[in-house]
Parts: C-alpha cells; structure tokens; sequence
C-alpha cells in the first residue's frame, strides 16, 4: 500500500515533488481555480495544471473533485482560526482582547481577499449543489464553535452562554454582510471604518451584558 511518504510524486515537468508540498500546492490552486471560474468549471485537470502537478498525482491525494473541494475549505477553516489563535493577544481588560480580535477579524476574515471572495463564490454555488450546500453547512458551523471559544476565553469561564451565543450571531452578520461586499469596495478605509463602527458596537454589547451580572 502507497503511503504519502512513499510516494514518488512528480510535478507536471516530471521534477520531484514532496508529497506534503504537492498537496498544499493542490489544495491552493483549488482556491484560486474556485475564485476565478467557480465550482463547475474548476475540473480536475485546471486545477492541477494551477498546482503545477500530474492528474495522476492529483487523483492519489483526492480522488474526487468534491473530496477535494472539502479539504480546501477545511485547510482554509484551519489556517485562518490557527493563525487567530497565534496573533491573539491578551491585553488589560476584555474591552481590549475584543478589539485585538476585531482587528483580527478584519485582517484575516473580511480584508483577506483570496479568502472573502473563495467564501462569496462558495456560498453562491451552495446553493445550485446539495454537496456544497452540506460542507458549507459544516463549514458554517465550525465557524461558529470557533468564534464562541475565542469570545468565551476572552469574556471569562462564567460568561453567560446566551450571551456569548447572541455575540457570534451578530458577529456572523457583520461578517457575512461586510464578506459579500468587500470583494467590490475600491474605498478601503471608508469600509475599514464601518466595520470599526460595528465593532465598537458589538464590544459595547457584549460588555455591558458581561457588567450586567454584577
């Protein structure tokens, strides 16, 4: 049985490829491939001429375009909620920690184009596929968990769940609405500033709920 280590990969000029390498190569080009020409028209063989691999070593990682596709939106899930989790800070005050994360939010999550614009035409294509409309279900779900933990680490242990539960929904709606627009945004700093407008409310929120217990 073939194991990823054992594996002798080759790019599409027959040079060696790593097989880690070849796969985060694949996984890449499948976002690129998404954004430019959506899902339908992302085939198998653009997206490994993207990556710069053989079909044949494209077929041993995924054998599937929609097993594919899953392990793209995964890899982007992880990178974006590790990366969060490295940069995040803790501050004085929880007033503080809210804000360092709402920069983050905004770097990685909204002014991040590769990643908006694969999660705008993701969302779109949702719903025309019952396969994407399940992993963007998954997606969106996870998406929340994540964004629960990072408000509950920060508000507190003995935060209220009700509260911290009503924080990632509205947190949900700025992202989904401010996703869909910035793609198409040629002031950046203007849509910069409504975002900050939004989350001085949202922190605003969700410390007055936190005082309220007192």
């Amino acid at each position: 049985m073939l194991t990823p280590a054992a594996f002798t990969a080759q790019d599409s000029a027959g040079s060696a490829v790593n097989a880690g390498d070849a796969r985060q190569r694949i996984l890449h080009a499948t976002v690129q491939c998404f954004r430019a020409y959506g899902y339908e028209k992302s085939s198998m063989k653009l997206i490994s001429a993207t990556a710069g691999v053989s079909q044949s070593l494209l077929h041993y990682h995924f054998e599937t375009k929609e097993s594919l596709f899953q392990a793209a939106i995964d890899d982007m899930a992880k990178t974006l909620f590790a990366t969060a989790s490295v940069l995040l800070s803790h501050g004085a005050s929880v007033c503080d920690d809210l804000a360092e994360a709402a920069r983050l939010l905004y770097a990685l999550f909204i002014d991040n184009l590769d990643a908006v614009t694969f999660m705008v035409e993701f969302a779109a294509a949702a719903n025309h596929n019952e396969f994407l409309r399940t992993a963007y279900v998954d997606y969106r779900d996870t998406q929340r968990r994540q964004f629960a933990e990072v408000l509950s680490t920060i508000a507190g242990e003995n935060a209220p769940k009700a509260l911290i539960d009503e924080s990632v929904h509205l947190v949900e709606i700025v992202l989904l609405g401010m996703s869909v627009q910035r793609p198409f945004v040629s002031d950046a700093s203007g849509f910069r500033a409504d975002f900050d407008v939004f989350a001085h409310m949202l922190i605003s929120r969700l410390t007055e709920g936190l005082n309220s217990r007192y």
